[in-house]
């Protein structure tokens, strides 16, 4: 979507509230430019005596108070319907955004940092609001007030506002020069701010570390790097606004001059009456306030469009072809029914490397998982077991012909529709700002889930006791991320949650890394026992975590050395039996 469509698509959106708030000021600047015809002909009449005039003039005031209190009913109205489309759209904006965020796969994700994402949303958007509620206000209020404004002083004079026009396009030809600069800094401006944005996200996230570490001298010094190249960006946007955007005012004050001058030496030459002059006079303040707006509106509209620049990084940002197809309730049925009568999930000669990277992290990994059958995974840190689970999810993107849910190539399944059979509970889990129980709830999309069903699901994963001996039990907030949580507290939380909604394959990335042996143990004989009809990958470099496996798939740099189970990897596979001899002399963890 081109940015003029995006425009277009927001105004087409909010069509009535722009016609109606273009009508009202309208009125707004036709009552403006008539008041001042009244106040002259009211002007004019004062040194009239006689009765009629008297009259007169007392209905030309009452025309003008009339006037002036119609004025600010429909300003009023100007205002509320010119402002709410701001609002409308970047509400509407931000939802769009967001569900486009869901469907973008993880190679987008990597190349933009959360921080980036979120000052796109939360900041650039800021002024695409401005430019479709207080930009088009202006914008409209300004066209109207120097169409009107000057027609009216034609009428009184036509040779003095061809002067008075003289000083308005000196200031105009200045005041291009300062828009042109504004653009590119206003780009870079919005830059500056992702960046220091994401710098902060990265930091927060590692904030234990920094601490533990003694980092923090470090870390000001980074922040104030970029504070400072944005607090510099942001003062030579200041300077051009204060020295360049003014110019249209100061434009403005010349031609009151020139008004004053040349005005009163035409009403020495009775060329015009001292009311005509008051008039003018008039006009020209009327025409202060939209000359002095042009300089807003462009930092505005500047700011708008940089706003939508940015937007249009996510929304024209490529989602895979199979996330926009959808498994008909026939066909998603079928695909179950296949798993469940025993097909199992198949890796077929799956190799992989990353983007710019030469060695492959995976080579011709072959295997499968029957439906019931419990399979673990493992292998020392970079032996490439987080990425073979990244691929089973699809959560990084895989050719066609590797990795099969019966006889269904997951290359060809949507990531939604894939999220019915597989899933996935990793090592890092992510835990929202809420209470255990909705947390909990986060992993069904049913809404008729008991509090029973929550209750069983943490027995199963050894954290109900955990639970209840918290001060509100299960309707405690465990903070943002958890940090109410200790590390092992969190990874059987994340169980629970996944446990709450049955699939036919559920893949645990190394999630009993924070706890005890005995913990351990009864968590996975819990699990065991609910999904005996279900498929189970467990993925640990520890061997205790899997000597309950059916079969186990030992992996080193990324290529499979051996497959069995714990007792016949014991005595055929030499690096399974050292990776067991020497975790038996570690400490277990805590």
């Amino acid at each position: 979507m081109t940015k003029k469509q995006l425009i277009f698509q927001y105004l087409h959106l909010n069509r009535k509230s722009y016609l109606l708030a273009i009508v009202f000021i309208f009125l707004v600047n036709w009552l403006q430019v008539e008041i001042p015809r009244y106040i002259q002909l009211a002007i004019d009449l004062i040194e009239d005596g006689s009765t009629q005039g008297h009259n007169q003039l007392k209905s030309y005031v009452g025309m003008v108070v009339a006037m002036s209190v119609a004025m600010i009913v429909v300003r009023i109205w100007s205002r509320i319907y010119a402002l709410n489309p701001g609002r409308i759209t970047e509400a509407a904006l931000k939802n769009t955004l967001l569900q486009k965020l869901n469907r973008l796969p993880n190679s987008f994700h990597q190349r933009f940092a959360s921080g980036r994402l979120i000052s796109i949303i939360n900041n650039d958007l800021t002024g695409v609001r401005l430019m479709f509620g207080v930009g088009f206000l202006q914008f409209f209020n300004a066209l109207l007030a120097l169409s009107l404004t000057p027609l009216w002083m034609w009428r009184i004079s036509p040779e003095l506002t061809m002067y008075s026009i003289i000083p308005i396009a000196i200031a105009f030809v200045i005041f291009r020069i300062g828009f042109k600069r504004m653009k590119s800094l206003h780009m870079e401006h919005m830059q500056r701010l992702q960046d220091l944005s994401a710098q902060l996200m990265s930091y927060l996230s590692g904030i234990d570390l920094i601490k533990s570490q003694q980092m923090s001298p470090w870390v000001r010094s980074e922040v104030e790097k970029l504070n400072q190249a944005l607090l510099t960006c942001r003062m030579k946007i200041t300077r051009i606004q204060v020295f360049f955007m003014p110019v249209l005012d100061y434009g403005n004050n010349v031609m009151k001059i020139l008004i004053l001058g040349l005005g009163g030496y035409m009403l020495m030459n009775q060329e015009l009456t001292l009311g005509e002059i008051t008039a003018f006079l008039t006009y020209s303040v009327l025409l202060a306030m939209p000359l002095m707006g042009l300089g807003r509106i462009a930092t505005i509209f500047q700011r708008g469009m940089v706003g939508l620049d940015s937007a249009q990084t996510i929304l024209n940002a490529t989602v895979p072809s199979s996330d926009d197809l959808r498994l008909s309730e026939k066909d998603a049925d079928s695909v179950l029914d296949n798993l469940k009568k025993g097909q199992s999930i198949s890796v077929r000669n799956l190799s992989f490397q990353y983007q710019g990277e030469e060695r492959k992290v995976l080579d011709d990994i072959s295997f499968d998982i029957p439906a019931g059958k419990k399979v673990g995974v493992l292998g020392s840190i970079g032996a490439g077991k987080t990425t073979l689970v990244n691929c089973l999810n699809h959560h990084l993107d895989i050719p066609e012909g590797h990795i099969f849910l019966g006889d269904t190539d997951i290359a060809n399944l949507s990531r939604s529709d894939l999220r019915r059979y597989v899933k996935t509970i990793t090592q890092d889990p992510y835990l929202f700002s809420a209470t255990v129980e909705d947390n909990v709830r986060f992993g069904s999309k049913a809404s008729n889930i008991s509090r029973d069903q929550v209750e069983e699901v943490l027995k199963l994963a050894q954290l109900f006791d955990d639970v209840n001996r918290l001060e509100n039990g299960d309707q405690t907030l465990v903070g943002e991320k958890g940090v109410m949580l200790s590390g092992g507290q969190k990874q059987r939380l994340s169980i629970a949650r996944a446990l709450l909604e049955p699939a036919q394959l559920i893949i645990m990335d190394n999630v009993l890394s924070a706890v005890d042996y005995e913990t351990e143990r009864k968590i996975l004989e819990g699990l065991f026992e609910r999904l005996e009809q279900q498929s189970v990958l467990v993925v640990s470099h520890r061997v205790n975590a899997l000597e309950y496996m059916d079969e186990i798939i030992v992996l080193n740099e990324g290529r499979v050395i051996a497959k069995g189970n714990h007792k016949t990897l014991l005595k055929t596979c030499p690096y399974y039996l050292e990776t067991w001899q020497l975790q038996q002399n570690q400490p277990e963890a805590e």
